[in-house]
């Protein structure tokens, strides 16, 4: 009887013993599930994350506010707020059309707080920016002239936008040329591509045959 009863508790602790390493499998299993939980919550989150970087990239400035007068209205207040890389960029612009010219300044210009047309902080910002442009050396040269409103020939921006997005600015625009009575228009949009220091021309309107 003691040797049945012996025999009997061994496959009972032999069947427990089995037991045991399918209740671990089931317990790694639920871990690993875990896991992967995580991980794609984790991912989404980064997602959600970047998303929200891109948008908050994106700026657009009003430079000047197209008006019922034949010059744009310059709008200070966004101008104040361009970085310098976007700056270059209105610099350039206020040597390739008018706003609002007479002895020796526009409109524009001034704004960018950058004095008179072709001072030495407008070419230095040009330059800087610009410095392989074939556009931005000949506004140089000819210290950014603009011929003034009063005059047979001279050109006045209607509107003038930039939109930066990430590393890509597009700058929108009305150019009106005013020559003995006849009235013509160019327009943006003009493209351009921040490179670290640099700015590239990707596509320009404006003045397009000087590359």
């Amino acid at each position: 009887m003691k040797i049945f009863t012996l025999g009997l508790c061994s496959l009972v602790f032999l069947s427990c013993s089995k037991d045991k390493p399918q209740n671990t499998a089931v317990e790694k299993s639920d871990s690993v599930a875990v896991h992967h939980t995580d991980t794609a919550a984790s991912s989404e989150k980064t997602a959600a994350t970047t998303d929200k970087a891109l948008k908050t990239e994106a700026a657009l400035y009003t430079l000047i506010k197209e008006s019922k007068q034949s010059s744009g209205a310059i709008n200070k207040a966004d101008i104040d707020q361009l970085p310098e890389s976007l700056k270059a960029i209105a610099a350039l612009y206020s040597g390739l059309g008018g706003s609002n010219c007479s002895d020796g300044s526009c409109e524009l210009t001034t704004a960018l707080d950058l004095g008179k047309q072709g001072s030495q902080a407008q070419k230095d910002l040009v330059k800087k920016w610009f410095g392989n442009d074939k556009a931005a050396e000949q506004l140089i040269s000819q210290d950014f002239y603009q011929a003034p409103n009063s005059s047979s020939n001279f050109s006045d921006f209607s509107y003038l936008t930039i939109q930066q997005n990430g590393d890509m600015v597009s700058v929108n625009y009305d150019l009106m040329i005013y020559s003995h009575g006849q009235t013509s228009h160019i327009k943006g949009p003009d493209q351009y591509k921040i490179n670290g220091n640099t700015i590239e021309t990707l596509n320009r309107n404006i003045w397009k045959d000087v590359k």
